[in-house]
């Protein structure tokens, strides 16, 4: 009987236990499940959640394919101590700090094996689970990197912990690089960059991450749970600019040589397709604080100015329009004062005459002439209402809707809605560039109109936006209005800009090689303020040929500093240089760019290859030349009075610029980057099968020499 009864409470307490043991389970089911609820939910997401991840941004291209922008893959390399087991750890550290010690510096930070080691060893005891290795990291590096040994066992054995990400780069460096934008992270984008970011952006994917805890001080660290490279990347939209990449370095350089030599704030070089609007090239630079000009901000499609003496060309088609046709009518010049209501006019330069015929006033860019004109015309209430209506004739009135984010309005008076602000001096003034502000593309736009014959189109920079090898969307030339004013209107207004260079302000950049039609514009800032130092901006605005335009193009210099500020010397050699130069290499001429090395041997352009070759070439033929490169690849300039040797920049991570080098050297700086090489052809190569700035590991080239 006693042994029935030890056995069945026996079973009582095993019971008991059970229920007890269920009870508590069920209690804290209810505890985690109900009760507290939200708050486990809560770390769940804390510590892993799906997160939003962009896709790789699209690549922007200039017009022949080379390569303005893209986004160059990299890698950050981390370790997690805590699933890395004591005998995997112990057998390879002294082999992984070895590895580490001797890795490229560029991406790891330089310790020595024993610090390498004695700080492994220090993170696995503290079980830091994202201890740094390396940043930066290309792919020849990271997968240099991940055969290291421990790592080289993957994630959850050896504990590498990979983040990759993309890095935007600018293969030309500061040519066009405004234009092209800038992407950065928690701030505007701005260019094409900023106009185009959906395109270019793609569409965002999402993918599980994880946090890690234990970071040792560091800011939330998210990776992802599996591998991303099991993921397939999505890819952003590709842009295809307008931009010829030949023509955007001639613009650069020659605006930069400007800059320098005349000490100026800043400037703005644009080169436009006459036929079409499509801006081939577009330089915009600022000084810094070190002297030196980058490209800041686009000052061609964003910076208002008063235009100066360029928009004496507008009130002359106003004026041709409503009825001054003659070009032979005689005006009075007052030997260049006059006085208007309160203010007196001066013309910039003297020229003692007292008479002049309306293109003689135009061509001598005189003020009063010009002012004279539009006074006789339009200084009347009516006549006000009808100036203001050529301008928004021309184009004035409206922004050019180029592709550029940040294009304000011109700012042009209304005679009715700003009467407060019109004067009785306001019409003498606008006639000269004053009291009205525009863009430079804006009025390069209303040159370019006059240059197309009066078809007035809108200026773009994308050609084309592609998703792999599908074509998205094709941008084809607008026509903002089909004629700005009656053909033969338009006719003398070409015949004026062309006798501007013939025998007016703009005679000394007449060229031998290409006719130019133009305008010089020279106006003065601080005019308001006389006691200030005088500030000016000078100017030219025209097209080549003036014959037949290919090509419409302006250059605006800001406040030049050098002693001379006058729009025929400071801004109209620019012009001149470019102008010759884009026509030459369009047109296949040689010319002399410098008499005493032609009479030798006829200089082909700019050449690039080793630099050492060019100094040893150049001294025994006892040729003048400047020496401005410290790299050893370099680009012989033979464009200025003296021969330059430049800097040709080599990034080993993209596929370099080999055209217009020799085969010897080209074929040495592709297989140096990676590349497999083919050579058809002999002499220097004309065009590489694969743009520069495309990933260059892996690839395939081929060399077409000519």
């Amino acid at each position: 009987m006693d042994r029935k009864r030890e056995l069945l409470w026996r079973a009582y307490f095993v019971m008991f236990c059970f229920v007890a043991a269920s009870a508590v389970i069920l209690f804290k089911v209810f505890k985690v499940g109900i009760i507290e609820r939200d708050k486990w939910r809560q770390k769940g997401e804390v510590n892993v959640k799906w997160k939003t991840v962009d896709a790789d941004r699209g690549n922007i291209y200039g017009e022949e394919g080379n390569l303005l922008a893209t986004s160059l893959q990299f890698f950050e390399v981390r370790m997690d101590m805590s699933v890395i087991k004591d005998t995997d750890f112990n057998d390879g550290v002294d082999s992984l700090a070895y590895f580490l010690s001797e890795f490229d510096p560029a991406y790891i930070r330089p310790k020595s094996k024993e610090q390498w080691k004695k700080d492994l060893k220090s993170a696995r005891k503290k079980g830091n689970r994202y201890f740094f290795i390396a940043k930066g990291l290309d792919i020849d590096a990271f997968n240099k990197l991940k055969n290291a040994p421990i790592l080289r066992y993957g994630q959850f054995r050896g504990g590498m912990v990979k983040n990759r990400y993309g890095k935007r780069v600018k293969p030309y460096g500061e040519l066009a690089s405004r234009t092209i934008g800038v992407d950065r992270e928690n701030a505007d984008k701005v260019g094409l960059e900023g106009f185009f970011d959906k395109i270019l952006k793609g569409e965002s994917d999402q993918r599980l991450m994880k946090r890690l805890p234990n970071n040792f001080g560091e800011r939330d660290v998210w990776v992802p749970v599996y591998d991303p490279s099991e993921n397939e990347i999505k890819t952003g939209g590709d842009i295809y600019t307008t931009l010829n990449i030949d023509m955007q370095d001639i613009v650069h350089h020659e605006l930069l040589k400007s800059l320098v030599k005349n000490k100026a704030e800043g400037g703005v070089a644009i080169v436009m397709e006459v036929g079409t609007g499509a801006i081939k090239a577009i330089s915009n630079l600022t000084r810094a604080q070190d002297s030196t000009y980058y490209e800041m901000y686009n000052l061609g499609a964003t910076r208002l100015s008063e235009p100066g003496s360029t928009m004496k060309l507008a009130t002359m088609l106003a004026a041709m329009e409503d009825g001054v046709t003659n070009m032979d009518s005689l005006i009075d010049l007052n030997y260049g004062v006059k006085r208007f209501a309160d203010r007196t006019m001066h013309d910039s330069e003297k020229h003692g005459r007292k008479m002049a015929t309306v293109a003689e006033a135009f061509e001598i860019s005189s003020n009063v002439g010009i002012a004279s004109i539009a006074n006789d015309l339009y200084n009347s209430r009516d006549g006000r209402v009808q100036w203001t209506k050529r301008l928004k004739q021309f184009g004035f009135k409206e922004s050019t809707g180029v592709d550029i984010l940040g294009e304000p309005l011109p700012e042009i008076k209304d005679p009715v809605k700003d009467k407060i602000k019109w004067y009785s001096t306001t019409i003498p003034w606008m006639a000269h560039g004053y009291e009205l502000m525009m863009t430079p593309l804006q009025m390069l736009n209303f040159y370019n109109a006059v240059a197309n014959n009066g078809k007035l189109m809108k200026p773009y920079l994308v050609e084309e936006i592609k998703k792999g090898d599908e074509v998205k969307k094709k941008f084809e030339p607008v026509v903002l209005s089909n004629q700005i004013a009656k053909p033969a209107n338009i006719a003398k207004a070409k015949k004026l800009l062309e006798d501007v260079v013939l025998k007016g302000t703009g005679k000394n950049i007449f060229s031998e090689y290409v006719s130019i039609a133009g305008k010089t514009g020279t106006s003065r800032v601080n005019y308001a303020n006389k006691a200030d130092y005088a500030r000016y901006n000078a100017s030219f605005c025209g097209y080549f040929p003036a014959d037949n335009p290919m090509y419409s193009m302006i250059v605006v210099v800001y406040d030049p500093r050098g002693g001379v500020f006058y729009g025929s010397y400071v801004a109209g050699p620019v012009f001149k240089s470019i102008a010759e130069r884009i026509y030459t290499m369009k047109t296949n001429q040689v010319r002399s760019l410098n008499e005493s090395v032609y009479s030798a041997f006829s200089v082909p352009g700019k050449s690039a290859g080793f630099h050492n070759d060019f100094n040893t070439i150049m001294d025994y033929l006892n040729i003048k030349y400047k020496d401005q490169s410290s790299t050893p690849f370099s680009v012989l300039d033979p464009s200025a009075n003296v021969m330059i040797l430049e800097d040709r920049r080599i990034n080993n991570n993209i596929v370099p610029d080999v055209r217009g080098m020799g085969m010897r050297d080209a074929v040495y700086l592709m297989e140096y980057a990676g590349l497999t090489v083919k050579v058809s052809g002999a002499g220097k190569v004309q065009r590489q099968s694969v743009p520069p700035g495309a990933a260059a590991r892996g690839n395939h080239v081929v060399l077409y020499l000519n």
